[in-house]
């Protein structure tokens, strides 16, 4: 059993691109900083999966660092399955991108008196944007904004895991990149696999970079390779803003 990687790499960057943009759509309001394709690992394993998708929102970053976001996430992401058909990935929490992110109490410190004063006097949407920018610069500490924090960890996202195919189809493209890494070798088989994941998060900024989301950083998502990927995945700019210690 071979791979078309061509037929393989428009079929997800397809998938993403279509589930990405209706998400986006849906959520007018939201400007979202990240999309991540996460789920795979570049170490020897018995089995080769498909990526899963993930995206998260500044504003969805500050509801779960200030707590509010239980509700409104489960619900939101219920009603994207019904409406849409996306499919939670049953094994999202052993997929590989699980890290140790603990958000301490003393971690976020807010200001009350601050906030007060910092309400909008209007309506007005230029001024909303700047008050929801203030708080999750606030929310988001220099601690709270590397690799291993749930800014960046696509399991801890709101939008997380979303299916790219269904199970059936799914499971034919995860048997096929098995049986050629078995064949051909691991390491050249996870090379030619990531390389083409890689081209899929540089066309995916390419449609998606525009707008309120002008910034969005679209990665692929690897915790032990996360610094040579970021810097394959992310353009100069990225990672000078958020992750200075890696640009060059």
């Amino acid at each position: 059993m071979g791979v078309d990687w061509t037929a393989l790499e428009e079929a997800i960057r397809v998938s993403a691109l279509r589930q990405a943009e209706e998400i986006i759509n849906h959520h007018p309001d939201e400007v979202f900083y990240a999309i991540a394709l996460d789920g795979v690992s570049a170490d020897e394993t018995d089995h080769i999966d498909l990526p899963v998708l993930a995206l998260n929102s500044e504003q969805a970053l500050t509801r779960a660092l200030s707590g509010d976001d239980v509700e409104i996430v489960e619900e939101d992401f219920d009603d994207e399955n019904d409406e849409e058909g996306f499919e939670e990935r049953a094994d999202g929490d052993d997929n590989g991108s699980d890290r140790d992110t603990h958000l301490h109490d003393n971690d976020v410190i807010r200001d009350e008196d601050d906030d007060e004063d910092d309400v909008p006097i209007d309506d007005d949407d230029d001024e909303d944007i700047d008050e929801v920018l203030k708080e999750f610069d606030a929310l988001t500490s220099d601690a709270e904004q590397g690799y291993f924090s749930s800014k960046w960890n696509p399991a801890d996202w709101q939008w997380s895991p979303i299916e790219l195919f269904d199970e059936s189809a799914t499971s034919l493209w995860n048997q096929a990149l098995t049986s050629v890494a078995k064949d051909h070798g691991w390491e050249k088989t996870n090379q030619l696999y990531y390389e083409m994941l890689i081209r899929i998060t540089e066309s995916l900024r390419s449609a998606l970079a525009k707008g309120r989301n002008a910034d969005i950083v679209v990665y692929l998502s690897d915790e032990e390779h996360g610094d040579a990927l970021l810097r394959r995945c992310l353009t100069d700019t990225q990672l000078a803003k958020h992750f200075p210690e890696l640009a060059h």
